[in-house]
C-alpha cells in the first residue's frame, strides 16, 4: 500500500511538472509571436531538384563597387540581406539605408522575422516568414529567387544572423553573405560568396532555444 501511495505521489508530481512546462511553453510562444511575429508552417515531402542555383539577372543592380555583394560593418544583417533581394529584383538598395527602414528592431538594433516581412510589405512585395523542413527550403530556392534565412552565427552559439541562400546541391548550401570574414568563394560573377556543408547548415538553421523554442528553420517566401 505504501508503495502504491508513493507511486501515485510521484505520478502527481510528474503531471504537475508537465503541466508547468506546457504553460511556460504556451506563454513563451505567445510572447515570441508578439515580439518576433507569427511563422507560417511550410513543409514538403521531397525536394523537386537535387541541386539548383539562382542565376544573376540582367536587371540586377550591383553595388557601387561593381559587385553583387556588400559587407556590413558591425550589425545590420537584416538590412543587408533585404537589400540583396531588392537589388536582385532590379531596385537600387544598400544595406545601411535599408536596415534603417526595417521595422520592429529589438534593443541594440537586432532584426526580427516580422521586421523583414514588414519592410517588404511597405514596398508592395509579400514576404512571408515561414518555418519548415529542408525539402521545403530547397523548393523555395528552386523557384529562382534568393531566400532569406535566419541562422546561428556559429554552431552552438545563440547569436542570430540573416543571410540569403542562392543555391544548393547534395553536399553544400550556397550563401550571399554580408559578413566578409565568412566569405570563402571569390567574387566571380555568381550569386554566392560562401559555401557551407549541408550538415553544418542544418545545425546553424536550428535556432530553437529556451527563449524561442518553436522558432527554428526560419525562411522567407517571396510571392
Amino acid at each position: 500500500m505504501f508503495r502504491i501511495k508513493g507511486e501515485r505521489k510521484t505520478m502527481e508530481i510528474a503531471l504537475k511538472i508537465i503541466d508547468l512546462i506546457l504553460k511556460v511553453l504556451v506563454i513563451t510562444t505567445i510572447v515570441d509571436i508578439f515580439l518576433l511575429g507569427l511563422l507560417r508552417p511550410k513543409f514538403s515531402r521531397k525536394a523537386d531538384y537535387s541541386k539548383f542555383f539562382v542565376s544573376p539577372r540582367p536587371e540586377t543592380v550591383k553595388t557601387e563597387a561593381g559587385s553583387y555583394f556588400e559587407f556590413q560593418n558591425g550589425g545590420g544583417c537584416a538590412g543587408f540581406s533585404s537589400a540583396f533581394v531588392l537589388r536582385y529584383l532590379g531596385k537600387a538598395a544598400n544595406g545601411v539605408d535599408t536596415f534603417k527602414e526595417v521595422p520592429y528592431q529589438m534593443k541594440g538594433g537586432a532584426g526580427v522575422p516580422k521586421g523583414i516581412s514588414g519592410f517588404f510589405k511597405k514596398r508592395g512585395i509579400k514576404m512571408t516568414a515561414c518555418t519548415g523542413n529542408f525539402a521545403a527550403l530547397k523548393n523555395e530556392i528552386a523557384k529562382g529567387n534568393p531566400v532569406i534565412v535566419v541562422i546561428r552565427s556559429f554552431v552552438g552559439k545563440n547569436d542570430l544572423h540573416f543571410a540569403c541562400i542562392t543555391g544548393y546541391d547534395e553536399e553544400n548550401i550556397y550563401f550571399a553573405d554580408s559578413i566578409k570574414d565568412w566569405v570563402n568563394v571569390e567574387d566571380n560573377g555568381v550569386y554566392y560568396n560562401r559555401v557551407v556543408p549541408v550538415s553544418e547548415f542544418k545545425k546553424l538553421w536550428n535556432t530553437s532555444m529556451l527563449k524561442m523554442p518553436l522558432y527554428r528553420n526560419i525562411f522567407f517566401v517571396m510571392n
